[in-house]
C-alpha cells in the first residue's frame, strides 16, 4: 500500500504521511520523557542502560515495527574514555614533584629524576591521545569490566535483500563533565594548558639533562602548570550521570521512528532491509559501535548486500544540523557515497545541509568507518559545545521538535533514496 504526503519543506511527496510522521514525533518525545523520568540516567554498562534497551526492544517487537530484535552483549570498561583524566592528573602532579626533587639531587640522581619526569610526561600524553582523541582502549585493560550491549533490530525486505541501511543512536548517557558545567571555555583552557605544560616540562627536562642540573626557572615554569594538572582530576565526576535526552535519546528514538513510520505507512521495501542499531557504551569510547562493527563486518562484506550505516546524533540545534564527513577529531574520513546519500536526502527535504568535521570528540559512525564499513552521521549539536552537553541541563524539556522532525524526515528520505538508487560510489 502506498500513501503520499506533501512535504512541509518543498512540496515534494513521500510515502509516509505527515500525520504518521507527526505522530511518530509525538511518540518519540513521549518516549524520551519516559526513559529520562522512569528509567533515569543510563551509565555505560550498567543496569539502567540495559533497562532502557530492554524497553526499546519490546517497543520494536510488540508494535511490529521490527521483524526481529536482539540485544548483543559485549564487555566494557565504563571509565575508560574519561577516567584517563584522573590517572593523567596524578601522573602529571607526580612528574612535577619528581622535577622538583631533581633540583635537590646531584650527579646521577639528578639525571635519573629528570628522565623519570620525561617518562611520566610522555606516558600522560600517550594516554590522552589514545583514549581521548583516538578512542583507543589504551588503559581499559587496567579498569573494572561490566557487560553492556547493543539492540540490533531488522525490518526485512519483502524479497531478496540486496541493500541494507542501518540507522543508529546510543542509549547510554554521559558522566557529568564538571569543568564543562562551570564553562566550556574553562574546560578547554584546562586541557590546553595541561598539554602545554607537558610539552614544556619535557623540553625543560631535556635542557636540564644537557646542562647537568635543574635550573630554578624550570621549576618556576612547571609550578605555573600544577594548578591545571590538579583541575584535570575534576574534569568529570562518576557520581553524576546526565539525563541524556538530546545526547542521544533523540538519535535513538529517531532511529526507532523510521521503522515505526515505514510499518504504519504499509511500506516494506522489496530489496532493502532497514535496520536499527541502538548502541550501548558510546560515552565509554564508542565501544558499542566498535563491538557491532567487528561482530557483523565479515557478514556484511561477504553476503553481497550493499550496506550503509547512518548515525543519528543529538538532533537538537537547528543551525548546527550537519552531515559529518570527517570524524574522530578529524582523523577519520567517512564514506563519500554515504555522505552524498544524506546530501540527496537533505536536499529533497528542502534544506541542503553542510558538511562538518568533528574537531573534538567522535560519533558512533567513526567506529564503523574505522572497521572498514560505509558510514556517516547526521548530527545537530552546537560544537562550541552546547550548554547542555554532558551536564544535567540535557533534559526532556530541553529538546527541539523542529530539528528532530527534520532529522527524521531526512532519515526516511535517505531510506527511500537508498532503496531506489543505493548509495553513490
Amino acid at each position: 500500500m502506498t500513501r503520499t504526503r506533501s512535504c512541509a519543506y518543498n512540496g515534494r511527496t513521500m510515502r509516509v504521511s505527515k500525520d504518521i510522521r507527526d505522530k511518530a514525533v509525538d511518540y518519540s518525545f513521549d518516549s524520551i520523557k519516559y526513559i529520562c523520568e522512569e528509567i533515569g540516567p543510563r551509565e555505560s554498562g550498567m543496569p539502567a542502560e540495559r533497562k532502557a534497551q530492554e524497553w526499546l526492544k519490546s517497543q520494536l517487537l510488540d508494535n511490529g515495527w521490527a521483524d526481529e530484535a536482539e540485544i548483543e552483549p559485549f564487555t566494557v570498561s565504563r571509565h575508560g574514555l574519561v577516567g584517563f583524566t584522573k590517572i593523567v592528573s596524578v601522573l602529571l602532579v607526580l612528574a612535577a614533584a619528581v622535577q622538583f626533587a631533581a633540583y635537590f639531587a646531584g650527579g646521577i640522581a639528578n639525571a635519573v629524576a629528570g628522565a623519570v619526569t620525561i617518562v611520566l610526561c610522555v606516558i600522560s600524553l600517550v594516554i590522552t591521545v589514545a583514549e581521548f582523541l583516538m578512542y583507543k582502549p589504551f588503559i581499559d585493560p587496567l579498569l573494572p569490566k561490566t557487560e553492556s550491549g547493543n539492540v540490533y533490530a531488522r525490518y526485512k525486505s519483502s524479497g531478496e535483500t540486496k541493500r541494507r541501511i542501518v540507522f543508529s543512536g546510543h542509549c547510554d548517557s554521559a558522566y557529568e563533565w564538571t569543568l564543562m558545567k562551570i564553562k566550556p571555555a574553562f574546560m578547554i583552557t584546562v586541557i590546553v594548558m595541561c598539554v602545554v605544560g607537558v610539552l614544556a616540562s619535557v623540553a625543560l627536562c631535556i635542557a636540564d639533562l644537557v646542562r647537568g642540573e635543574t635550573a630554578v626557572w624550570s621549576l618556576v615554569v612547571t609550578s605555573a602548570f600544577i594548578p591545571f594538572y590538579v583541575l584535570l582530576y575534576f574534569f568529570c565526576t562518576f557520581k553524576v550521570v546526565v539525563p541524556g535526552a538530546n545526547d542521544n535519546l533523540t538519535g535513538v528514538l529517531a532511529s526507532v521512528a523510521v521503522l515505526k513510520c515505514l510499518k504504519e505507512s504499509g511500506i516494506r521495501f522489496e530489496h532493502t532491509e532497514v535496520a536499527v542499531l541502538l548502541t550501548g557504551s558510546e560515552e565509554a569510547g564508542l565501544r558499542g559501535a566498535f563491538a557491532w562493527a567487528r561482530k557483523h563486518k565479515q557478514e556484511i562484506m561477504s553476503d553481497g548486500t550493499e550496506t550503509v550505516f547512518v548515525g543519528l546524533e543529538t538532533l537538537r540545534d537547528w543551525d548546527h544540523l550537519n552531515i559529518y564527513n570527517r570524524d574522530l577529531t578529524g582523523t577519520v574520513a567517512h564514506d563519500a557515497g554515504a555522505v552524498k546519500l544524506l546530501d540527496k536526502a537533505s536536499a529533497a527535504c528542502g534544506r541542503p545541509l553542510k558538511h562538518f568535521s568533528v574537531f573534538f570528540g567522535a560519533s558512533d559512525a567513526a567506529a564503523v568507518t574505522k572497521e572498514g564499513l560505509r558510514a556517516t552521521c547526521l548530527a545537530g549539536m552546537d560544537p562550541t559545545p552546547a550548554d547542555y552537553y554532558h551536564n544535567v541541563k540535557d533534559t526532556a524539556d530541553n529538546m527541539d521538535r523542529k530539528t528532530f522532525s527534520l532529522g527524521l524526515d531526512i532519515a526516511i528520505e535517505a531510506a527511500e533514496i537508498f532503496d531506489r538508487e543505493g548509495a553513490p560510489k
